[in-house]
Parts: C-alpha cells; sequence; structure tokens
C-alpha cells in the first residue's frame, strides 16, 4: 500500500511515494539554499550599508524550508523521532526558546521589548524566528543521506570563503573606499584601520566565519583526491587565514590557531594507524607533504602581515564602536574604564543570568534590557547605569544563558557534546578511508568553532552554516549514493 498523510488517498501524496534517490535529491538542493541564500542577504546588506529587519527574510525562508523537508523526512518514516537523541535535544531546546520568549510577554512589557524578543535587536536580528530557522537548518541538514551531498555544500561554503575573503581583502586597501562600516572605529578615534568584515557584518562576526570555513578548507586541501578541488580547498584556507588578520580581532586568530592545533592531531593519528595514502597528479603525493606546505605558507602569511603592518587586538574598540556608534542600540561606552571587552560583557552577563535564570532576558534582548533597567551590579564602581552596556556577552555560551536561560545553555551544550562524539566514533571511517575525509573536516571546523565561541559572538550572517555541520554531524543515514539507490 502507498503511504499517505492521514490516510488519505489524494494524489499530492506522491510526496511520500517518491524513491529516496529523489527525496535526497530534494533535501541537496534545500541544503545548498540553506547556505546560498544568507550569502545573498549579507552581500545585500554589505554592499548598501544598511540595517533592515528584511535581511533576516532570507534566513527565514532557508529555516522554515528545513522544517517542511524535515516533516517529509518523517512521515516518510525514513526517520523516526525517538531515534536520534539530538531530536529530543533540539525539541527541548525550540520548547525553552519559546518559553523565553513568553518570559518577556508575561513580564508585561513594552510592546517595543516584545518585538525585540520575537526579530531581535536592530542590527543583530536574532530573535525567536531567526533562532527557529536555525532549528529548521540543523533538521533538514539531518536528513541528509548521501555523502556527494555533504561535500556539494562543503563546495559551496569554500565559494562562499573566497568570495568573503576578496570582499574583505578590498575592504583592507586604504583610499579603495570599498563597502566597509569598520575603516574607522569612533570609539578609542582610531582612524583608517580599514578593518576586514567581508559580509559578515563585523569584524569580529567574520572571525567567527572564518574559523568554521578554515576547518573544511585545511582538512579538504589535505585530504581531496582530486588535484583542482584540493588546490581551490588550499587557496580558500589561506586567503581566509590572512583576512582573518585584518579584523584586528583575537577571534580568528583562536580559531584559526585551534583548526591547525586539531589538523595536526588528525594527521598525526591518520600516520599511527599505518594509512598509506597517497594521491596522483602534482609532487605533493601524500597528506603530510600537502600540510606541510599548507601550515608552511599559512605561517609566511602571518608573519608577512606582522612585518608589513603588524598584529593588533582591537575587540573592544570594535564591539563598542559596533553597537553605540553604528548601530545606537547600547549606552554610551566610558572612554576610562579599563576593563577589557571580555571582563564588561562577562560581569554583566553573569548579573543577569543571577536575575533571570530561568527565562533569560529574552531573546537577542541583552542591550535593550540593559537600556530599559540600567543594570545591579554588585560590583557598581566598575560599570554602573547604562554606562558600557553592551549588546553581546562576547561568549557564546553566557550569551545563550542571558537572553534564553539556563535550560537553554544545557540543551546547547548537550547538543554540542553529543554531535562531537557522535563524530569521534564516526572518524573510524575516515581512517579505514580517506575520501570520507567531510568527516574530520566536519570535526575540525565544528571543535575549533565550539572553542573561539568563548570569545565570540552567534550572529545571522554565521551561525546558520554551524547550525548545518552540527546537523551533519548528528546525521545517521550518510551513506554512498549506490547504496542509497540500492535501498530506495
Amino acid at each position: 500500500m502507498p503511504k499517505t498523510i492521514f490516510g488519505t488517498t489524494e494524489k499530492s501524496n506522491f510526496i511520500l511515494n517518491m524513491r529516496a534517490s529523489t527525496v535526497e535529491k530534494w533535501i541537496h538542493g534545500v541544503l545548498l539554499f540553506c547556505v546560498i541564500m544568507p550569502q545573498i542577504g549579507a552581500a545585500i546588506i554589505s554592499l548598501s550599508q544598511t540595517t533592515t529587519v528584511w535581511f533576516t527574510v532570507f534566513l527565514y525562508a532557508t529555516g522554515f524550508t528545513g522544517f517542511l523537508f524535515y516533516l517529509i523526512v518523517m512521515l516518510r518514516a525514513d526517520l523516526k523521532f525517538f531515534e536520534n537523541p539530538a531530536y529530543i535535544i533540539i525539541a527541548l531546546a525550540a520548547l525553552f526558546t519559546v518559553v523565553s520568549y513568553y518570559g518577556v510577554v508575561m513580564r508585561e512589557v513594552n510592546s517595543d521589548y516584545m518585538s525585540t524578543a520575537l526579530f531581535g535587536e536592530v542590527g543583530r536580528y536574532e530573535g525567536l524566528l531567526s533562532l527557529m530557522a536555525y532549528f529548521g537548518i540543523f533538521l533538514v541538514a539531518t536528513c541528509v543521506a548521501e555523502k556527494r551531498t555533504v561535500r556539494s555544500v562543503f563546495d559551496i561554503l569554500i565559494a562562499a570563503g573566497i568570495l568573503q575573503s576578496l570582499f574583505a581583502v578590498l575592504q583592507h586597501i586604504p583610499g579603495l573606499s570599498f563597502p566597509s562600516e569598520f575603516a574607522d572605529l569612533p570609539f578609542g578615534r582610531i582612524a583608517n584601520v580599514m578593518l576586514s568584515s567581508g559580509l559578515a557584518d563585523s569584524p569580529i562576526f567574520y572571525g567567527s566565519f572564518v574559523t568554521l570555513v578554515s576547518g573544511i578548507a585545511v582538512i579538504g586541501a589535505i585530504f581531496e583526491q582530486n588535484i583542482i578541488r584540493a588546490r581551490v580547498y588550499g587557496l580558500a584556507a589561506v586567503l581566509l587565514s590572512m583576512t582573518g588578520l585584518f579584523t584586528s580581532s583575537i577571534v580568528p586568530i583562536i580559531g584559526v590557531s585551534m583548526v591547525l592545533i586539531i589538523t595536526t592531531i588528525i594527521i598525526a593519528v591518520t600516520y599511527s594507524k599505518g594509512c598509506d595514502v597517497r594521491f596522483k597528479g602534482g609532487i605533493l603525493i601524500t597528506p603530510a607533504l600537502r600540510y606541510a606546505v599548507l601550515i608552511g605558507i599559512i605561517l609566511g602569511v602571518f608573519a608577512l602581515v606582522y612585518l608589513i603592518q603588524g598584529i593588533y587586538i582591537r575587540d573592544k574598540y570594535i564591539a563598542f564602536s559596533d553597537s553605540f556608534y553604528r548601530l545606537f542600540i547600547t549606552g554610551a561606552p566610558s572612554p576610562v574604564n579599563p576593563a577589557s571587552l571580555y571582563e564588561i560583557a562577562w560581569v554583566r552577563s553573569i548579573d543577569y543570568i543571577r536575575q533571570y535564570p530561568i527565562t533569560g532576558v529574552g531573546p537577542d534582548c541583552f542591550a535593550y534590557i540593559q537600556l530599559l533597567h540600567g543594570t545591579t551590579l554588585e560590583n557598581p564602581e566598575v560599570l554602573t547605569s547604562t554606562v558600557d552596556s553592551i549588546d553581546k556577552s562576547y561568549n557564546g555560551y553566557l550569551f545563550t544563558a542571558v537572553t534564553r536561560g539556563i535550560p537553554s545553555l544545557i540543551m546547547y551544550l548537550a547538543l554540542i557534546w553529543y554531535a562531537v562524539r557522535k563524530s569521534c566514533k564516526d572518524m573510524g571511517e575516515f581512517f579505514k578511508n580517506s575520501e570520507n575525509w567531510f568527516l574530520p573536516a566536519m570535526f575540525t571546523a565544528v571543535t575549533a568553532y565550539v572553542i573561539q565561541d568563548f570569545w565570540s559572538v552567534s550572529a545571522v550572517t554565521v551561525v546558520p552554516f554551524f547550525w548545518l555541520l552540527l546537523g551533519f554531524m548528528t546525521a545517521k543515514r550518510i551513506v554512498n549514493s549506490e547504496q542509497l539507490t540500492v535501498n530506495s
């Protein structure tokens, strides 16, 4: 008997009776859609140098399309909800996110507060709807059933990485007047710094993007059999690591460093297990040779940038110039406060977590509640009133807790733990066959991102790709295309 929806016999039920390979083609298209559409939105915003909530329409479209196709796969019974612990975790995460939003509603605050919780803060747009879109992207990524789908998505991400890095290079050239919001840093009175932000809307956000895509680029450059693709991935890795230094942020330095450290460990384990991989074409015929050359080039670029322009860390100036001088969503920063960005943001976050431990202050409402109520910090001699109020925690875990509550943080950490643990187990398939390099690529990218997130921030221009990779890592049925055809 053919499958039907709710026992009907309508012809529209052909969706449920499609071959598995056909469903995978649709999922393939949706996943590419999830990468390309946010990039188009980010490009429009960056080139026009405007701030509008319409930017997130691209994110909503991808996220809720993801929900739709996840529902189709579940109705077909290709996947079962309780067979994947990630689904239970994400359902609870979504529940606690909704609870956080209704925490704002129940406090009977003004309509602007509720609008912020729904759509997000001006220029940030990470409210309830965006968070739900992340979950939709994650869910459709868990439905993938072919390796080639994952690799196709990787190719698009690498293309996006090259595009953004070239954009970042143009932003960094003095006198070119290429679209950039960070040519100057009003806070700190630093002129003509020409900081790169790519299409990520902030140098710090771009640092997170560099981390995520570099993880894929470095591993792909080392283990990909196709020499053309390997070279393109290597080019992306070099460009991303170089432009990360143009941000004057600690985030890409930490992120790329972690990518290289994790890659070194993977290379060591690969050879310790006796894997003898050889490539055809070129002179770099082993992963070790490719690894040595790539690491040498990246370190050489770092040395050249250091000698030519210097390496600077200006995260505090970037963050306050962005939130106050560009977006006007926080109070004025104190010019005499010697505290670092992280001391200011972390202390203030912890204070509000203590006040709203279960629901948080509301999705993306961290800046708004500080302007609305001031602060009740335990050390007012350091931070008082709305002076030095900040819109982000500059620690992804604290930001999750302060905006959506400790239960949401627990679910987020549980999902990361499950994904990384499963990825470690799946690595055995890579050690058996190096063509499965997408497995260590996902592990490297996500692990490096998770580490740099202690100093970074969630952004709608970057985080959708993190949730997509997290979904791949927890997918239960990634098999060869031939197997899928046989099973369809």
